[in-house]
């Protein structure tokens, strides 16, 4: 019976209506003949007897005939006149005739009538595939079953592709389309029946035998046998059952008896490992097999001529597709097992990165990866500054030293940078020298480079190791991608975070000397607009003091009452003082310019503390003077630097106490080429912040009213700026202050 679909508008109906149109085809195939119930009852019984199989067979002319063509079979040497099915049954056993009879029935209720010769050529190798399935079922249920079972493992393995025959019959185009693809595709035929058709083989098989009502057994197996046994459901019934036709299977694709149209490699080591069948019991199923298969394929008159040398051809041709797929599959594992390390050891490489690294440390870091990987002893990786002026160079030593890193001078390893990240190549010889000096001996082995690029730094991972290391990973071009942009977007990272870090640094100092500058800038202003009004006061002062001071003489030449005299006298006095505090304001309002010259600074300041010891009753012990470079030069007016140390001097006098009090210059070693420092320290009261904030501002002074004018440390403060150098004072309560002094140290050069 010959059943298709008929060519209308649903042929362009939705995935989902196809595959119902497709299982309604399905449910007009024929039902099988009541017989098949009663073949498949002797199939799981021990039970029945010759005799029960007789009756059944020999009612059906078709089925009798087809026995007692098994009979004359040249091996057995039984003429056929006067052959019986009872005798046929003794002849051949019960197991053979019962597999021929099942056989036959389900090939003539599923066989093509009227087919094309290319569909029935189709159809005799799937039934072709399914017999030796059937027997190899029966063969490897007999070892791990019991032998009970072995007939409907038969079945199980007969009916295993039945929805294979079932859609080649219903879809004979589509079908053949599918097995056309599977041919060069190693993809499981299940695949293509679902894209091209709609639903599997599998589902179709289920679908059939469910309405054949043919036990729980054959629907599981005809269902499942595609499924690893690992992964089977936990909730079927005859999973045992199942692993037997998926290993059946398997083998006879294998053996490439018949066609399946499936080429996927299935594991059948660990498949008949499930079932506890070792390999010896494999290969000697896989000869038996022929055997069994023969009698059937005659029943049902698929046989050939040249079996045998076809069987032996198949078998070949299907050892040597088999060590291809295991050629393949160990390039396979290959390949996993180093996408494996790699993805291990770029785990490993991130992990050990920390926020804080520099570029060496993730140089070091990328060197310990390579190390991990490969399984070598050294490598080090190193990594270009934009600027072009040095490397940073981190190197691992996984033979027990620790790693370690290094900033080394630009112009080693000078090599055509890769604009990409990509695959190993052979180190440049300017390689050589960075390797030597970093390592501390010559590469013993030729020297490869991984290298890495990105936007803000390049550079590269070198190491030495010998072809076979090394072939591995140059075939493995998406790995090395992967590990050079890992790396490279790690020394990205940290280049970022240092110029992050460095920019976050210079505004902090910016910003420092911006606050610097404008306390300057106020005092400055400050300075400048209390010059001016000392100035204008000391101008609109003068007179009238002058105007004072000649009356308070004229009166005084003219009195002779000593009273009155006494009193003329202290107004000339105070004229006079107000007069020295006017030169005074007019001195800091507008100093002299200075003349600067060249000088010994020791002969300054011994010249200083020479005068100072005269007039404050100090002694050596009490005013240290200490000299680090005697040769030092100062460039500045001389009678400027020795008011300058006047009012230092003076200010320390006041602060410290008679008889404990010791003042120390100290003349320290330059502070740079251009500059030179005294510092004058004592240990007196020191000042407290506030005191401390003001000390340089003009008439602000903490002692008493009437004890000073408050511009000693102010003007010093002036002179040194306008000679080009600078004043500033540290002090604490009690700990005493100290002054430090910084001039010019030569004349500026044009």
């Amino acid at each position: 019976m010959t059943v298709g679909i008929q060519r209308t508008a649903s042929s362009q109906a939705p995935a989902r209506e196809r595959v119902e149109l497709i299982l309604g085809q399905l449910d007009q195939l024929p039902t099988l003949p009541t017989m098949v119930a009663c073949l498949l009852a002797i199939a799981g019984s021990d039970d029945s007897s010759a005799r029960d199989l007789v009756r059944i067979i020999e009612p059906d002319p078709s089925l009798t005939a087809c026995i007692l063509r098994m009979v004359r079979r040249p091996d057995l040497g039984v003429r056929s006149q006067g052959m019986t099915v009872a005798r046929a049954v003794s002849l051949l056993g019960i197991r053979a005739v019962r597999n021929a009879a099942l056989s036959t029935q389900f090939f003539e209720t599923l066989s093509a009538r009227g087919g094309d010769e290319s569909a029935t050529a189709r159809r005799r190798e799937l039934w072709k595939h399914s017999l030796a399935v059937g027997c190899a079922a029966e063969l490897i249920a007999e070892r791990t079953s019991d032998p009970a079972t072995a007939g409907e493992a038969f079945v199980c393995g007969l009916l295993h592709d039945i929805g294979k025959i079932a859609l080649d019959t219903c879809l004979p185009k589509s079908y053949a389309r599918v097995l056309e693809r599977s041919e060069h595709r190693p993809v499981c035929v299940c695949d293509l029946e679902r894209e091209i058709l709609g639903l599997d083989h599998t589902s179709a098989g289920k679908r059939l035998v469910t309405r054949w009502r043919l036990g729980q057994a054959i629907v599981e197996s005809v269902w499942l046998h595609h499924q690893d046994p690992d992964a089977l459901p936990s909730t079927i019934a005859f999973a045992h059952q199942v692993r037997i036709v998926h290993l059946a299977d398997a083998l006879i694709r294998r053996t490439g008896i018949g066609a399946s149209g499936s080429n996927h490699v299935t594991d059948i080591e660990s498949a008949a490992l499930t079932l506890g069948v070792d390999r010896a019991a494999l290969a000697e199923i896989i000869e038996r097999v022929p055997e069994r298969l023969k009698p059937l394929q005659e029943a049902l008159g698929l046989d050939d001529a040249d079996d045998n040398a076809s069987y032996l051809e198949s078998l070949s041709e299907a050892n040597r597709r088999l060590g291809q797929s295991n050629t393949q599959l160990t390039e396979s594992n290959r390949t996993l097992k180093l996408r494996s390390d790699c993805f291990e050891a770029l785990t490993a490489f991130t992990t050990q990165l920390t926020e804080h690294d520099r570029i060496a440390d993730v140089c070091a870091a990328a060197a310990d990866l390579l190390c991990s990987l490969l399984h070598i002893d050294h490598a080090l990786a190193f990594v270009r500054t934009p600027e072009r002026l040095c490397l940073y160079v981190g190197a691992s030593d996984k033979t027990g030293a620790a790693s370690r890193t290094a900033i080394l001078e630009c112009g080693i390893a000078d090599f055509a940078e890769a604009k990409t990240n990509g695959n190993v190549i052979p180190a440049p010889e300017s390689c050589d020298a960075l390797w030597q000096q970093t390592i501390g001996s010559p590469a013993e082995s030729p020297l490869w480079l991984l290298p890495f690029h990105t936007e803000a730094a390049a550079g590269g991972v070198l190491f030495v190791a010998d072809d076979d290391v090394v072939d591995p990973l140059r075939s493995a071009q998406a790995e090395c991608v992967s590990l050079s942009t890992a790396i490279g977007q790690a020394v990205s990272s940290a280049a970022t975070r240092v110029v992050g870090e460095k920019t976050a640094e210079e505004l902090l100092d910016l910003n420092r000397r911006l606050h610097t500058a404008q306390k300057q800038l106020v005092r400055m202003r400050s300075i400048s607009m209390i010059a001016q009004m000392a100035a204008g006061a000391a101008h609109e002062l003068n007179n009238p003091l002058a105007v004072i001071s000649g009356r308070a003489q004229m009166e005084l030449t003219k009195c002779e009452d000593p009273e009155r005299r006494r009193e003329f006298e202290i107004i000339v006095e105070q004229a006079r003082r107000a007069s020295g505090i006017v030169s005074d304001l007019m001195v800091f309002a507008k100093p002299d310019a200075p003349r600067p010259v060249v000088q010994s600074l020791a002969e300054v300041l011994e010249s200083a503390c020479q005068h100072w010891q005269s007039v404050s009753s100090l002694g050596p012990d009490r005013l240290i003077l200490t000299q680090r470079d005697a040769d030092s030069s100062v460039y500045c007016d001389g009678d400027q630097l020795r008011e300058i140390l006047h009012a230092v001097f003076a200010n320390a006098l006041e602060a410290t106490d008679h008889a404990a009090r010791c003042i120390q210059i100290n003349s320290p070693s330059r502070a740079s080429d251009k500059t030179v420092r005294i510092v004058v320290e004592d240990n007196g009261v020191g000042m407290t912040p506030d005191v401390l904030e003001h000390c340089l501002d003009p008439f602000f002074s903490s002692r008493p009213a009437g004890r000073g004018r408050g511009l000693g440390l102010s003007r010093a403060y002036r002179l040194a700026e306008i000679n080009g150098g600078s004043l500033w004072l540290e002090s604490k309560p009690q700990l005493g202050t100290t002054v430090t002094i910084e001039l010019p140290a030569r004349a500026p050069t044009a």
